[in-house]
C-alpha cells in the first residue's frame, strides 16, 4: 500500500516505469498519452476518480468540468500551462501535479528537438482533455449529471 503522504513519489515511480522515448511519446495519440500520464489521478473519464486519487490530501480536479467552470469556454492556453507546469500559476494554488513539461523535455536528453516533442505531447493532452468536456447547458450546474 502507498503511504498517504507520498503520492508524488508514487507518480515519479509510475513515470519512470512507464517512460518511453521522446519519439515514442510524440507518436502516441492524445487518449494514450492521457492514459499514461493522467488517468491514474484524474480517472479514465477525467472525473477526478483515478486509482491513486484517494491518496491525495486535496481533491483531484474533475477535468470534464473545465469549460463549465470557465463560463462555457475551454481555456486551452490555461490547460496547456497547467499540464506543462513550468509556468507558475499563482491562482492554481499549491502544485501537486507533476511538472510534465520538464519531465517530457528531459525524456530525450541531448535531443535538440526535446522541447518540440514536449510541446506536441502537451498539445495532444490538452486536445484530449477538451474532448472529455461535459456538455455545457444553460444552467451551468455541474451537479446535474
Amino acid at each position: 500500500m502507498i503511504p498517504h503522504r507520498s503520492p508524488l513519489l508514487f507518480l515519479a515511480l509510475l513515470f519512470v516505469a512507464s517512460a518511453a522515448s521522446a519519439e515514442d511519446l510524440v507518436a502516441l495519440p492524445g487518449k494514450q498519452l492521457y492514459v499514461q500520464f493522467c488517468a491514474a489521478c484524474h480517472g479514465e473519464e477525467g472525473r477526478g476518480d483515478g486509482s491513486v486519487s484517494s491518496y491525495f490530501r486535496v481533491e483531484v480536479p474533475d477535468l470534464t468540468l473545465i469549460a463549465r467552470r470557465h463560463g462555457g469556454s475551454y481555456p486551452r492556453d490555461l490547460v496547456e500551462r497547467i499540464i506543462d507546469g513550468r509556468h507558475i500559476l499563482t491562482a492554481h494554488g499549491t502544485r501537486t501535479m507533476p511538472i510534465w513539461g520538464h519531465d517530457l523535455s528531459r525524456a530525450a536528453i541531448g535531443d535538440p528537438d526535446a522541447e518540440t516533442g514536449a510541446r506536441i505531447v502537451i498539445t495532444r493532452l490538452a486536445d484530449y482533455v477538451w474532448l472529455l468536456q461535459r456538455p455545457v447547458n444553460a444552467a451551468m450546474d455541474p451537479d446535474q449529471e
